[in-house]
């Protein structure tokens, strides 16, 4: 179903009407309203109708008249169930097959062709209605976008989880190894000492100075600085029109949390856009959203642009 169509449709208007109105136009929303305004009361051909016409009994409208007085010319038909006006045999049989009423008139009344004011009040009517529809799609196409970004933030926030769970348990088995190197030095040292003492004993039995034990110097190990384990970024972002806005995040959420941040509360056109980082200059990509603000470098402070996507 092409989107013209389908913005018809939702308009109100029959699909097989809507076709036709498509077809007889250029293809655009607004030359098929036209087409639509000015063919309303028209029935459609018997081909590619959707209603069908074939097998229907001819409806002869009640000529009988209760006075001797001559008939004044019909002008048209009138459907007695719900009053509407018919301008032609034609468009009497199209009205019975659409609504299955059954009770017609012939009426003096004419027809009148829509004056220039009815047809711009039609044509403004349809358009309050397609730019109503523009909009709503709009707003889905928003809110659809921004509980992407609320789930994409959830996603980000379990592997943050997970990643948390394995580091926890990378250090664990980082404790029980050091443990199990500290005993394996203390029962090392003990068998030294034994070793030591068996040679000092039999020194002493051979009469013959105890030899000299001298403690091995312990290796000088360099330790590395204490890292900083900061629990929150300060994130300042350079709007395209030059204001800056600053933001506290946890360290741990995701760059997507900036970004939907950012869509609500800094972004009126709702317009997409893309964040970068001054120097050196990185465009930041979906890998880059869904990864902690402390892995990408961006604790405890820093500087993001907002740019507008092309």
């Amino acid at each position: 179903m092409s989107a013209v169509l389908q913005q018809l449709l939702e308009m109100g208007f029959e699909e097989a009407r809507a076709k036709r109105a498509i077809s007889a136009s250029n293809g655009s929303v607004e030359a098929a309203m036209e087409w639509l305004i000015a063919h309303q009361d028209e029935p459609l051909p018997e081909e590619g109708s959707s209603v069908e016409l074939v097998d229907q009994p001819m409806i002869i409208p009640d000529q009988t008249s209760t006075s001797d007085a001559p008939a004044a010319a019909a002008n048209s038909f009138k459907c007695d169930d719900c009053g509407k006006l018919l301008k032609d045999n034609d468009a009497l049989m199209f009205h019975a097959a659409k609504t299955n009423h059954e009770n017609f008139s012939e009426s003096t009344e004419t027809i009148k062709a829509l004056t220039p004011e009815e047809l711009a009040a039609q044509r403004e009517e349809i358009k309050k209605k397609l730019q109503s529809v523009r909009e709503q799609k709009s707003d889905m196409d928003r809110k659809d976008e921004i509980e992407k970004e609320k789930r994409r933030r959830e996603e980000g926030k379990l592997v943050i989880q997970r990643k948390e769970e394995q580091k926890e348990l990378r250090q664990i088995a980082e404790d029980r190894r050091r443990e199990k190197l500290e005993d394996e030095r203390a029962k090392q040292r003990i068998l030294d000492q034994i070793k030591a003492d068996k040679e000092d004993r039999k020194a002493r039995a051979l009469g013959m100075p105890p030899p000299s034990h001298e403690p091995s110097k312990p290796q000088h190990v360099a330790v590395p600085p204490p890292k900083v384990d900061y629990k929150q970024a300060t994130i300042q972002v350079r709007l395209p029109s030059g204001e800056a806005v600053r933001q506290t995040f946890d360290a741990k959420e995701s760059l997507s949390a900036v970004r939907l941040w950012i869509e609500m509360h800094h972004n009126p056109t709702k317009g997409h856009f893309d964040l970068m980082t001054p120097f050196p200059r990185k465009k930041m990509d979906e890998q880059d959203y869904e990864a902690p603000l402390e892995s990408l470098g961006l604790v405890p402070s820093a500087v993001l642009v907002m740019t507008r996507g092309q």
